[in-house]
């Protein structure tokens, strides 16, 4: 009897050793692995320099596999790790290029893998498809994304434009994903510190590789330099900044975030705001707060807005010294500069023309890359890729057919804006179509933070009407908008 039980204890111990060595021998192959990797990186990086980060790439390519896998098995904390990388890498040029250039390099693969997991993610995460698939908001962003790929195959670039064309369908889904898995709390904290990180580091390159820190700018005096960061543009660290703002302006505002935190993360919104001296951005985010705090009383909305025309109408009117107006707000002290819009009309007219020969389907997806960067017809040699509008830059792209969803979305939250408001849609919908008026981070190329931001603000449910309470709710179809969530059944917080 003692001899079967010290068997059985043995075997027992055996079985419990057994997992020990599986993982002991996976530990060592991973170790002598790397190692050989590293060895082979070290002797050929005399041939190429890149080379040598060759394990770290590994490593990246390893952890990134995992955080996918974790993700799409509905680990919360692997979503919102999921969703900082989007933040960061999306709206991030780790490289200098110049206007038109559109060939595949190592972060144009990244993005695009990026993008493709988001897909993965969201297909996975997100409600069964008939649930909302005929909904209008995603309804709308589906028709868009497919009539973006279906003209691809004429674009210029087909390659190109498809690409983009897909990871725009692509962040459909991760929308979709997003707002069901987190909380309204979740994603705002995770935009806000991502972002934060992200204006502290582009201090670093500024000051460091003012090569990739600085961009050069137009004016009618000559070139300017910029601040840009890790944006790549100045106006694109400008749209950065306002979505980063606009985070902490809500955070406070929601009152998940006390002042003493609020301020000085505001402050370095602000400064890095006045570097890039983005006036898109800096229009953008004051707007959206004004509106958004407005937009809580219909009374206070429609007196404001009255109060901006009748102030617009007068400046027209009584002719209030435009020049000196014009010359205070310009980089260059030009008054032409504020009113060409630092030569955007000269753009928007050459793009028009270009519309109107394919008005209906135009040239393709993102063609912008292709078509603009040819014309050498603009002032001082200007070269530029994109249409400087969202709704020129679309039109350009897939003419007024497909334009038509995304003026349909439009149209919608601004209804939702005046008869149920709601700060977090309005906010990033503010500031997306603000900026869209003189720039294209938005849509009709790669896509951007503002770009899941304007389809997550459009994919929401509706929020309850002016003078009604949310109601609680426990299925994603129904209709209302618990508090503090970003959809019904949302996780709590």
């Amino acid at each position: 009897m003692t001899m079967t039980s010290s068997f059985a204890q043995m075997m027992a111990s055996r079985r419990r050793l057994q997992p020990d060595a599986r993982y002991l021998t996976i530990l060592t192959t991973a170790v002598l692995s790397f190692a050989a990797i590293s060895a082979v990186a070290i002797q050929m990086s005399d041939r190429a320099g890149w080379v040598i980060f060759t394990p770290l790439i590994v490593i990246a390519l390893i952890v990134g596999l995992w955080i996918t896998v974790r993700a799409v098995s509905g680990s919360t904390t692997a979503i919102i790790t999921y969703l900082v990388l989007i933040v960061f890498i999306s709206d991030a040029q780790f490289r200098a290029r110049g206007a038109g250039e559109i060939g595949t390099d190592w972060q144009s693969v990244l993005k695009f893998g990026l993008w493709i997991g988001a897909g993965v993610i969201g297909l996975a995460n997100a409600p069964p498809l008939r649930s909302w698939i005929g909904r209008f908001g995603p309804a709308c962003w589906i028709a868009y994304a497919v009539m973006a790929m279906i003209s691809s195959s004429y674009a210029p670039a087909p390659a190109y434009s498809l690409g983009c064309a897909f990871a725009l369908l692509c962040l459909v889904p991760f929308s979709m994903a997003l707002i069901t898995k987190l909380s309204e709390s979740q994603f705002l904290w995770a935009l806000m510190i991502t972002l934060a990180v992200f204006l502290v580091i582009g201090w670093g390159v500024y000051y460091q590789n003012p090569r990739l820190g600085t961009s050069e700018f137009w004016t009618y005096r000559g070139v300017e330099l910029r601040m840009c960061g890790l944006a790549g543009q100045a106006n694109n660290l400008g749209s950065i900044c306002a979505k980063y703002l606009g985070a902490v302006f809500l955070l406070w505002y929601s009152g998940r975030c006390r002042a003493r935190l609020a301020v000085p993360l505001a402050v370095l919104g602000i400064i890095t705001l006045n570097a890039s001296d983005a006036r898109t951005g800096m229009i953008a985010v004051a707007a959206a707060i004004g509106i958004v705090v407005l937009a809580r009383s219909m009374k206070t909305l429609i007196g404001a807005t009255l109060a901006a025309t009748a102030g617009a109408f007068a400046v027209m009117v009584f002719s209030l010294r435009l020049d000196a107006l014009g010359g205070h707000f310009s980089r260059s002290g030009d008054p032409t500069e504020v009113f060409t819009l630092t030569g955007r009309l000269e753009i928007w007219e050459f793009v028009w023309r270009r519309i109107t020969e394919r008005p209906l389907f135009g040239w393709g997806y993102s063609a912008s890359k292709v078509l603009l960067p040819n014309y050498t017809g603009f002032q001082d040699n200007l070269l530029i890729d994109t249409a400087h509008n969202m709704l020129l830059q679309s039109l350009l792209s897939v003419g007024f057919v497909g334009t038509l969803p995304v003026l349909a979305v439009t149209f919608y939250l601004l209804s939702s804006l005046v008869f149920r408001p709601y700060p977090f849609r309005d906010m990033f919908f503010l500031i997306t179509i603000i900026s869209a008026i003189s720039d294209t981070s938005a849509l009709g190329t790669t896509p951007t933070m503002l770009t899941l931001l304007f389809i997550m603000a459009s994919v929401l449910p509706k929020a309850p009407a002016r003078g009604q309470s949310a109601m609680p709710a426990k299925v994603f179809s129904m209709e209302v908008m618990p508090k503090g969530a970003l959809i019904a059944g949302n996780a709590a917080e």
